[in-house]
């Protein structure tokens, strides 16, 4: 298992893949049947999806709960 803040995730639950990111089914830690999506982005990709990964979180987190299935919970940076 993966950790990421309060999350972990398995890399062979891979949702999908697109030309910057991974998507993968992960879980809250403290409450395992909280399930939530996590999307890893390699370093290398980061500097080509900065600016379209901003407006993605952007429009998540202004989205309201109500006419959302995905939200955003979190933001993380890795070094």
């Amino acid at each position: 298992m993966e950790g990421v803040g309060d999350f972990e995730y398995n890399n062979k639950d891979l949702i999908g893949h697109g030309a910057f990111a991974v998507v993968f089914k992960g879980r809250h830690r403290k409450n395992p049947s909280f399930v939530v999506a996590i999307k890893s982005i390699t370093k290398k990709n980061l500097a080509k999806s900065q600016n379209l990964l901003g407006k993605e979180i952007k429009i998540l987190k202004i989205l309201p709960m109500e006419s959302m299935i995905i939200q955003v919970r979190q933001v993380m940076y890795r070094t």
